[in-house]
């Protein structure tokens, strides 16, 4: 990928969600421990973040069904 920029995260620990996170994108993989911080290519971040957006959104449609 064209930006490798890394940026340090740390996904939280949540009751009954303490499993590790598994990321793929492209032919970058990783697997990313809750609680812990570690470095990530920018883009790493960004796919985690259009994850959260989208539970979000199905939480969301669940409310008002």
């Amino acid at each position: 990928m064209a930006n490798n920029k890394k940026i340090k995260i740390k996904l939280p620990k949540i009751k009954g969600q303490n499993d590790d996170v598994f990321v793929s994108v492209n032919n970058y993989t990783c697997v990313i421990q809750r609680g812990v911080e570690v470095e990530v290519p920018e883009y790493v971040k960004e796919v985690l973040d259009h994850q959260e957006e989208m539970l979000e959104s199905i939480q969301a449609f669940e409310d008002r069904v």
